[in-house]
């Protein structure tokens, strides 16, 4: 014990001069570290300090591991006009490739907003930075005049009558951290100083931006508004009635259209399931708004139509259900037998996204067929519809069973479609389609790839063989490999083969045996196809066809 006591002694008495620097040169000796250039504070850094400058009773000061933590955005914060950092998305990790179905960058999502006409006359604001995007597509780099990078985004949205009011916000603020570096800072910065490796300083100064954050903005908002206020903009709420519900949301009737209420980023289950998350609506909400500019059709567009469902508003709400919600379901409830959990059981600070839509009718499940003319009215509308999509956006719904088309019937004799610079004018044989539920579609914006990773979904491709609709989503896993991201338009093909069954086995309407030959030829020809665009060049959809040019 002894020797070992002097052996230690002597170690310990020995000066270690320098250490050797690792091959990153990120450790230093002596007072060298004094001279490492501390980078810019952290946005999330900078507004701490901020409140621990303004707050004296805030007592001690959190660690330092705390500040860094990603953070939870309270959803009620207002959507601020800090600089957002791009994210760059590697493409080598072949697993992040998969990561949450499908779902990429908030930024990226945001990019794919079409700027409203409230802000069209902006669109020439500030110099921005551009994202960069992981696309290796050549399809992908497609431009298109209304998308923008999440910077220009967001900061058109800023643009409002309070903009004074931050630029002195502004301007106080950084006078403010300017002084706070002289003390305040001080403790930060040296913790700052003693992390070691870079690549630590570059992930740290990427201010975060979370998806709620973004929802809201894409929205238009700053905070979350109540579902009353929303609805009443539309029609009395003592009116509202509630006609439909799905395993994610409920759907209600508001003066002349609908709304589809869904709860999102809640711990409680919504009928057994969890709840979607921000990221998820964020995706719906950027491709409806996206299909919706397809209505637009200003005489310079070269792909348009109205046979989408169009969105009338979109927007972000917190709080309970309202009186007249829970009457309009408790009503529904009576009358037909409600699946889904009473809408009570939602706390206080529940979140939701609500889609104010034009009401496009009733379903194909439960809509009544006259006659073969409104079948194949029906099957061209569908056809012709997926046709521009995909010329204009790569789009693919990717689930179009009989309870994504809505139908009414309407004494306009014809309906217009532009498709590459080409207009067809169809008859409509007296019935109009709106195709709805874009959760599983995919769509190129031009700037953007948006879609839903199916492959994270593998109960989607175990139904009972025979069923059509089981059937069509395993035959879409084999026409994409389960590569969900890229395009492969004769997913589109594969539910119109599906609604050719469907009325073949399902919908009873008045035919005749050579209508049902024509119904089961237009099903050989469709098997060969391999895009919507192909289809609606068949001969079947021809009789109806009114004017070309």
């Amino acid at each position: 014990m002894e020797k070992e006591r002097k052996y230690f002694e002597e170690v310990d008495a020995f000066e270690l001069l320098e250490e050797s620097p690792s091959p990153k040169n990120t450790w230093f000796a002596g007072n060298e570290t004094d001279n490492i250039e501390v980078p810019q504070l952290t946005l999330r850094l900078q507004k701490w300090l901020v409140s621990k400058k303004l707050d004296f009773n805030c007592g001690q000061s959190s660690t330092l591991s705390k500040i860094f933590e990603s953070p939870g955005m309270l959803h009620s914060e207002p959507v601020g006009g800090d600089n957002l950092n791009p994210i760059i998305l590697g493409s080598s990790d072949e697993s992040s490739q998969k990561s949450y179905s499908g779902l990429h960058s908030v930024h990226r999502r945001v990019n794919s907003f079409l700027l409203g006409k409230d802000v069209a006359g902006m669109l020439h604001s500030d110099n921005l930075n551009p994202i960069i995007l992981d696309s290796s597509d050549e399809s992908s780099q497609k431009s298109y005049s209304g998308l923008h990078s999440v910077h220009r985004r967001v900061n058109l949205f800023l643009l409002g009558k309070d903009v004074a009011e931050r630029d002195s916000h502004a301007q106080k603020s950084s006078s403010m951290m300017a002084s706070l570096r002289a003390d305040n800072c001080i403790d930060i910065e040296d913790a700052v100083r003693k992390l070691s490796l870079a690549s630590t300083y570059t992930s740290i100064s990427q201010d975060y931006v979370d998806p709620f954050t973004s929802l809201l903005a894409v929205c238009g908002q700053s905070a979350p508004s109540t579902l009353l206020d929303v609805l009443s903009k539309y029609c009395d709420p003592k009116s509202i009635v509630k006609v439909g519900e799905g395993t994610y949301g409920e759907v209600f009737k508001i003066g002349n259209g609908v709304c589809k209420i869904v709860p999102i980023d809640g711990e409680l289950r919504v009928n057994g399931e969890v709840q979607k998350r921000s990221e998820e609506l964020l995706e719906e909400v950027v491709l409806s708004r996206t299909l919706n500019h397809l209505r637009a059709n200003d005489g310079n567009m070269q792909n348009a139509c109205t046979s989408f469902i169009e969105t009338l508003d979109l927007r972000v709400c917190q709080g309970p259900y309202d009186h007249a919600l829970v009457r309009a379901w408790e009503d529904w409830d009576e009358e037909h037998g409600s699946e889904n959990d009473h809408p009570k059981g939602f706390p206080e600070k529940q979140c939701y996204v609500v889609f104010v839509l034009r009401h496009g009718g009733d379903d194909l499940e439960s809509f009544v067929l006259l006659n073969f003319a409104e079948a194949q009215s029906l099957l061209c509308q569908v056809t012709a519809a997926l046709a521009v999509s995909e010329a204009a956006y790569e789009f693919e719904h990717r689930d179009l069973h009989w309870g994504n088309i809505l139908l009414y019937r309407s004494e306009t004799p014809s309906v217009q479609f532009m498709l590459e610079g080409n207009k067809m004018v169809f008859s409509t044989s007296g019935i109009l389609i709106s195709i709805i539920d874009f959760t599983l579609s995919r769509i190129n914006t031009g700037e953007d790839i948006l879609y839903l990773d199916l492959s994270s979904d593998p109960y989607l491709f175990k139904g009972p063989k025979g069923d059509r609709q089981a059937d069509t989503y395993r035959k879409m896993k084999e026409v994409t490999g389960d590569f969900w991201n890229g395009s492969f338009p004769r997913t589109n093909v594969l539910w119109l083969l599906y609604l050719v069954d469907i009325l073949l086995l399902k919908k009873s309407f008045e035919r005749s045996s050579k209508n049902e030959r024509e119904l089961r030829s237009l099903k050989k020809r469709l098997e060969r196809c391999n895009s919507a665009k192909e289809a609606i060049a068949d001969p079947f959809f021809r009789d109806l066809l009114v004017e070309q040019g």
